[in-house]
């Protein structure tokens, strides 16, 4: 028989289920676990192991969100390299002020951006 192998906080709540006559009363709960007598004994590890998860998950998106960032200031950066690196073919002088002048504007953002960007972990 089945209850022969309930483990014992569940026999507990298994006989109290019983004795509501669940199969003819229809206000009786729908199953043992339902009942105020079940208690789950890895239940309170697992709700703290949920928040040690939780808090592990926050931690990542915190970093993750901080790669994108530094991955940004990198474009932006190779960004004024490479402003920098065309503005030499232009033959006509004021021609070459557009890309670096853009160059310049581009570089201070992504300057600004390195000095709010926090710190990579030690």
């Amino acid at each position: 028989m089945a209850v022969n192998r309930f483990r014992p906080n569940f026999l507990v709540a298994f006989n109290a289920w019983l004795k509501t006559h669940p199969f003819t009363n229809p206000h009786a709960p729908k199953g043992p676990t339902y009942m105020p007598e079940y208690i789950q004994p890895e239940f309170a590890q697992a709700t703290r192991l949920d928040a040690i998860a939780d808090s592990h998950y926050a931690a990542g998106e915190r970093a993750g969100s901080n790669s994108d960032g530094y991955v940004r200031t990198t474009v932006y950066l190779a960004t004024v390299l490479f402003l920098a690196g065309i503005s030499g073919h232009f033959r006509v002088h004021p021609a070459r002020i557009g890309p670096i002048s853009a160059a310049g504007v581009i570089l201070a953002f992504a300057c600004v951006l390195l000095l709010l960007a926090p710190r990579p972990p030690v």
